[in-house]
């Protein structure tokens, strides 16, 4: 019995398709193709697809036997991951492996692997080899080591890499060099977004790059972008389309799926600090658009509008007019979160050019304070929310990413905020506001064909509800979308319709600059270091 099930299992997968030998050594490594695999983005996303695959994978690692020496080899199972392999393997004694990967003209690509345990090694290894280049012949050599750190064995092979799904435009993106003195290599870069709008179905793509600006990562997804990773659990979640967000574990398996229910997503979603999601939305079929916060609960996937602006701000709504040639009324446009606490929220709008900090957002949500301009919030009835400025410094507009930094040094009650300022004064849904008129924006522009953004970290002292402009550092200009990001000691901004991002030192000065093509804008430009996901 148990021959012939061996046998009509084996039957059931195609096997191998390649054979290539280790250019090193004996060993030989076979790729296996599964059955009914796919690259339409509308089919790897689905329950069905992603258990289908992981069924065949399952019964492969039962009745097979994997070793260091002869490992389970798949390109791309999933679909989640265009020039990823994954990789399965048993060994006698616990170790952890490492990579690298050689292509000629490029530079290696190396990384530890994630054993997901906490000492750092494992027997059973499975792993999603990301890193080959599109298109080209790539070398992989594996090395396993033991707890001590000694080398016990290696394996080499070869992959021929598909081509990029997006098109291979992408492969690379121009690099400038202006300082590598501080220049640090945190990861990779991920783009997230171009111009595929929340309504279009249109295939659009999530690309890591390197510090060279190589591509070593395409992640397909339905329509629209995702706008950041989270990660928890060694699971990776992200938007694949405007009404849905997926959690993805490092070997590529799609284990979760959450729908946004009677709303549509946008710009931003974060934890809270259950674990639930917090996502920036708009009610569907609505008047308004983009005035809502939702959470969605992680373990049951349910749906709960927490934030309603037109109630917080009911005085102000009325005060707001539709374009005529717009289909909803945009009249907040909120564009990013920032968790405080347990239940605070610091939101972005950019139709009001403000900041707004909410309290109690999971029973009655109320404003805390406002950055913005006093002038344009005159007569309106939250004069009072307004924070004053210290000096007198050109306010932001329509900012984007406004992100909350706690520093042990300050005292209680202040904190940082660091935003993209984007620099650009406009309001569509109060058009008859004359902001060339409005003494807080004396360095601000108000046309989208030239000017200058920047990054701004202010400090907030809630003790004093006062607001303090301490870094400005000019970058391209960008009249909407765009990010900024400080890790490790560097600040990553991305101007969105410039199509560049550019890492630049704490001071301001430029170290690179990265510069791509295809599409209107790039949306948002973050690096992660995938640790405790792909890499350990």
């Amino acid at each position: 019995i148990l021959i012939i099930a061996l046998v009509l299992v084996f039957a059931f997968f195609k096997f191998p398709v390649q054979s290539e030998a280790s250019s090193t050594d004996a060993h030989k490594t076979n790729y296996v193709v599964l059955n009914g695999t796919s690259t339409s983005a509308s089919t790897i996303y689905t329950t069905k697809y992603q258990k289908k695959m992981k069924l065949q994978i399952d019964r492969l690692k039962l009745t097979g036997h994997f070793t260091f020496d002869s490992p389970l080899l798949i390109e791309n199972p999933y679909g989640t991951n265009t020039t990823g392999i994954y990789i399965y393997f048993q060994t006698d004694t616990d170790t952890y492996a490492t990579y690298t990967i050689k292509c000629k003209g490029y530079s290696d690509y190396s990384q530890t692997l994630n054993s997901k345990s906490a000492s750092g090694v494992t027997k059973t290894h499975e792993y999603m080899l990301i890193g080959s280049i599109p298109g080209e012949t790539n070398t992989i050599t594996l090395n396993l080591y033991d707890k001590s750190n000694k080398l016990i064995d290696t394996l080499t092979w070869t992959y021929d890499a598909p081509g990029l799904q997006g098109g291979d435009d992408y492969k690379t993106v121009d690099t400038s060099t202006y300082s590598e003195d501080d220049l640090q290599d945190n990861g990779l870069y991920c783009v997230l977004g171009n111009d595929v709008t929340e309504d279009s179905e249109e295939k659009a793509y999530m690309r890591l790059y390197d510090e060279n600006g190589v591509i070593r990562s395409e992640i397909p997804i339905k329509s629209y972008r995702p706008h950041r990773l989270l990660f928890k659990d060694n699971t990776m979640y992200f938007s694949i389309s405007s009404t849905s967000i997926v959690g993805m574990d490092a070997s590529g398996y799609v284990s979760s799926f959450y729908d946004t229910g009677d709303y549509s997503l946008h710009h931003d979603y974060i934890f809270d600090t259950e674990g639930n999601f917090l996502v920036l939305a708009t009610k569907k079929n609505d008047t308004t658009s983009e005035d809502r916060i939702i959470s969605i609960n992680r373990t049951t996937h349910e749906v709960t509008e927490l934030v309603d602006l037109k109630t917080v701000f009911k005085n102000y709504y009325s005060m707001t007019k539709k374009p005529s040639s717009a289909d909803t009324l945009d009249w907040m446009h909120i564009n990013s979160l920032a968790l405080v606490g347990n239940n605070s929220l610091i939101i972005s709008s950019r139709e009001t050019s403000t900041i707004i900090k909410l309290n109690t957002i999971y029973t009655n949500p109320t404003i805390d304070y406002m950055i913005g301009s006093d002038q344009f919030w005159k007569d309106t009835g939250y004069e009072d929310k307004l924070l004053t400025k210290t000096s007198d410094f050109s306010m932001q507009a329509g900012q984007h990413y406004v992100t909350y930094v706690e520093d042990n040094s300050l005292e209680n009650g202040q904190y940082y905020l660091y935003m993209f300022n984007n620099n650009f004064c406009y309001s569509s849904t109060r058009s008859s506001y004359n902001w060339k008129q409005d003494p807080n924006y004396t360095n601000a522009f108000f046309t989208m064909k030239s000017g200058t953004s920047y990054y701004y970290k202010y400090l907030v002292d809630e003790n004093e509800r006062t607001v303090t402009l301490v870094s400005s550092i000019p970058v391209a200009y960008s009249p909407y979308v765009s990010s900024v990001q400080e890790l490790n000691g560097q600040i990553i901004e991305d101007s969105g319709l410039t199509m560049s991002w550019s890492v630049y030192d704490l001071n301001g000065t430029l170290l690179r600059t990265y510069k791509t093509t295809g599409g209107k804008f790039l949306y948002r430009v973050l690096q992660y270091d995938f640790k405790n996901y792909f890499f350990q």
